[in-house]
């Protein structure tokens, strides 16, 4: 009876050290990446048929356009990673066609997926691209509220932190090396004047009215990628934000509609892009509401614990 319980236990022991070193060693990946799981596959030179006669590439972007968005977040964003502790490593899959992009930290790499499927997306932009690229940074770098995840490991910040950040601080960064007059003026057409108006009421100096407005280009280039992969019926409006009000967090993916929104007002929000976020207080370097008008984490996903 001893020997066999003396056995049993030795046998707990040896799984119970070998479930913490493979958890210690295994990657951890977020559950989605930055759109939830689809089988949608565009390999490299894909062609749609508009019509009998003729064939044409889907659109997107160019392997070319897809290296200097990556280029540019490593340059960036790998200097600050350091200085948390961390290595960026941007994996750059251009060959594979999934339409997708993720997360996930192993052996104090902090890493980023990013597939050549979803930069050949009829509706991605470079714009798009990089707001993809900082939402995937945005679970390494968001803060708070975060995704309970393996062996109560809470690194990541949740869906819709990572859109929120995406806007609030990493796109502001990246669109500031360029000529944003120029680009919104050659883009103007495509911009919702509600969302203009929203730029530059909260803003008074004009680079930043520039950076809020190339921000709404980056959110309506992913969004109409939302609406062809849920193939929604209408197209999301900034005017007519999502009325829904949840009653805990939704850690996962929001609705078209909620994920612009929240774009928007990561856009919107007047807190500085260099005040990092905190990883226990939602509060730090972000918008609040009940004392900011605008730029708050939207209640179609967030709700503040009590």
């Amino acid at each position: 009876m001893e020997r066999t319980f003396k056995k049993a236990l030795a046998t707990l022991t040896f799984v119970a050290a070998a479930a913490i070193t493979v958890g210690a060693s295994m990657p951890h990946e977020l559950c989605h990446g930055f759109l939830p799981e689809n089988s949608m596959k565009i390999p490299v030179g894909a062609r749609i048929r508009s019509n009998f006669f003729e064939a044409k590439a889907t659109g997107g972007i160019t392997e070319k356009q897809f290296n200097d968005v990556m280029d540019r977040v490593e340059r960036l964003f790998g200097p600050v990673i350091a200085q948390q502790g961390g290595k960026l490593k941007l994996n750059r899959k251009w060959t594979d066609p999934t339409v997708n992009a993720s997360a996930q930290q192993m052996g104090g790499q902090w890493i980023l997926n990013m597939y050549g499927g979803l930069a050949r997306h009829q509706e991605t932009t470079v714009e798009g691209m990089a707001l993809v690229a900082c939402h995937e940074l945005g679970h390494h770098m968001g803060g708070a509220p975060k995704i309970a995840g393996w062996f109560g490991d809470d690194w990541a910040t949740n869906e819709g932190g990572a859109d929120y950040y995406a806007t609030l601080k990493c796109l502001r960064t990246y669109f500031a090396e360029d000529d944003n007059a120029a680009i919104i003026a050659a883009n103007s057409s495509t911009l919702d004047p509600y969302g203009v108006e929203r730029c530059k009421s909260q803003f008074t100096q004009e680079k930043d009215v520039l950076l809020c407005e190339r921000n709404l280009m980056a959110g309506n280039s992913v969004a109409r990628l939302f609406m062809d992969l849920h193939k929604d019926p209408a197209p999301p409006q900034l005017s007519t934000p999502d009325k829904n009000v949840v009653t805990q967090m939704d850690d996962d993916h929001p609705a078209t509609q909620c994920r612009m929104d929240t774009y928007f007002n990561g856009a919107t929000c007047k807190v500085d892009a260099s005040i990092g976020n905190s990883k226990t207080d939602y509060r730090q370097g972000s918008c609040v509401q009940g004392t900011d008008e605008f730029g708050w984490r939207p209640l179609c996903w967030f709700k503040a614990a009590n």
